[in-house]
């Protein structure tokens, strides 16, 4: 209601200003401003907790538990070993993607070659969190849970490339039954 006759009251001020021009009589402008009157709304989100990783031999498992353990690095604030150790998991959880697509597209071959890298991969974390500079600067309550989610990951990791069976590819693309 209260634009409309701010509206009227404009038209209005622009036509005498336009009769007075003509007659030579100086003119005044007025400025109007027009009060809006906006609406807050407020929404909610939810969020879902993801859940748990399980503990089985499967490349989803495996990705999902190394995601979390480079969580927990990231958390620990580690310093430089804290950067060495979450690129070594960053490496082994991109191992483990592509050896996922490798076993999708039927080559159980280079998937059982990119577990392997993985593998290394967590050998190498183990190694780096059991090392004298580690055991210095890391508290003993803080290094343990970290070296042994590892050493459980790679057991895992070990299991699934000795017993990893990956689709038949075929031409087409589809799964040969």
């Amino acid at each position: 209601m209260r634009q409309g006759r701010t509206g009227l009251s404009m038209v209005i001020a622009s036509a005498l200003a336009a009769g007075s021009a003509l007659a030579g009589v100086p003119t005044t402008t007025t400025t109007v401003t027009t009060l809006t009157t906006t609406t807050v709304t407020s929404s909610t989100t939810s969020t879902t907790l993801q859940p748990a990783c399980t503990d089985e031999v499967s490349f989803d498992s495996a990705n999902c538990r190394l995601d979390e353990l480079a969580a927990d690095v990231v958390a620990a604030d580690l310093g430089g070993i804290g950067t060495k150790l979450g690129n070594a998991l960053n490496k082994a959880d991109s191992n483990v993607n592509l050896g996922n697509e490798q076993c999708d597209a039927g080559d159980a071959k280079t998937a059982k070659k990119r577990l392997k890298k993985a593998i290394r991969r967590m050998i190498q974390y183990g190694h780096r969190l059991r090392s004298l500079k580690a055991r210095k600067t890391i508290p003993e309550e803080v290094r343990t849970p970290l070296v042994d989610q590892g050493a459980a990951i790679q057991q895992d990791l070990e299991a699934l490339r000795d017993s990893v069976i990956c689709p038949p590819a075929s031409p087409s693309g589809a799964f040969v039954s």
